[in-house]
């Protein structure tokens, strides 16, 4: 498991390192949900929204689905770009940045369409959570869970194949059900070595603490520098190895890049109904 996971990290960075503009869609990302954070807070706080209602107040939930809504808007327009974008290496092509732009223009309808469907559905779990008691928000977590994972590969499905909304969740859970190990190693592995280096980076402000207050705090600067860039790369890894696994459950082929090992072993070499079963062994 962990050869697997480290082979996956691995692979996908070499990928990323023929394309490294593909890290300016993560970078975007995070940078206008930040922008988008601070103007509903900002918002909220001169208009005294934020003051007239509690946990339970129905308002609640209405400013929760309109930032639900445009967090879910600005994540999977960057994705649409990340995922168009590896798509193009993974073919053997050589992407640009404005090839990523361009697909999230080309499909704005439909990333609309998902964040609305995810800011409904995240509403409608934060409004069970808010009334459950332990037990039930377990549930409620375990719900979610199982939602983002049977909408793992919701983005490939509805750039490259055009589908109705209820057709791309079904399509995204069928093709879950035939690659899930490979999903899941792919997801925990290339985040657990983001972690670990994560983890590395708290090395030099613990050494600059014993050196004096000012080093301290200018390697605290230089690690939180690190960590955002760690993020990025982890969202453009992750979309990356994502889009091999589409790629290869739809087309039947190991993408350029990637040992037929590590996307293969998902899946065994049987058709059905005129694509791969999975392996259940």
């Amino acid at each position: 498991m962990f050869r697997r996971s480290y082979a996956i990290f691995r692979e996908s960075l070499q990928v990323l390192a023929k394309d490294k503009e593909i890290l300016i869609f993560p970078l975007l990302s995070g940078i206008v949900t930040i922008v988008a954070f601070l103007s509903i807070v900002f918002a909220g706080v001169t208009s005294g929204v934020f003051e007239h209602f509690d946990k339970h107040d129905p308002l609640n939930y209405v400013v929760a689905f309109v930032w639900y809504f445009i967090s879910w808007f600005i994540v999977l327009f960057f994705n649409v770009a990340v995922i168009h974008c590896a798509s193009i290496r993974l073919r053997g092509g050589d992407p640009t940045v404005a090839d990523g732009f361009r697909a999230s223009m080309q499909h704005i309808g439909r990333i609309a369409a998902w964040a609305l469907v995810s800011a409904t559905v995240g509403v409608i779990l934060r409004f069970l959570a808010d009334r459950a008691n332990v037990i039930g928000k377990i549930i409620v977590g375990l719900l979610g869970a199982a939602w983002s994972i049977a909408t793992y590969f919701i983005v490939p499905v509805m750039i490259f194949e055009k589908r109705s909304l209820r057709d791309s969740v079904k399509q995204s859970t069928q093709l879950i059900a035939k690659t899930w190990g490979e999903s899941l190693v792919a997801a925990g592995g290339i985040g657990l070595f983001i972690m670990l280096l994560a983890v590395a980076g708290l090395i030099l402000p613990i050494a600059a603490f014993f050196i004096s207050a000012t080093a301290a705090l200018i390697a605290l600067a230089i690690l939180v520098v690190y960590w955002i860039g760690l993020s990025v790369m982890s969202a453009a890894l992750s979309g990356i190895f994502r889009t091999a696994l589409y790629l290869y459950a739809t087309e039947g082929r190991t993408p350029a890049g990637f040992t037929p090992e590590y996307v293969q072993n998902a899946f065994v070499a049987k058709k059905s109904r005129g694509v791969f079963a999975v392996s259940r062994g």
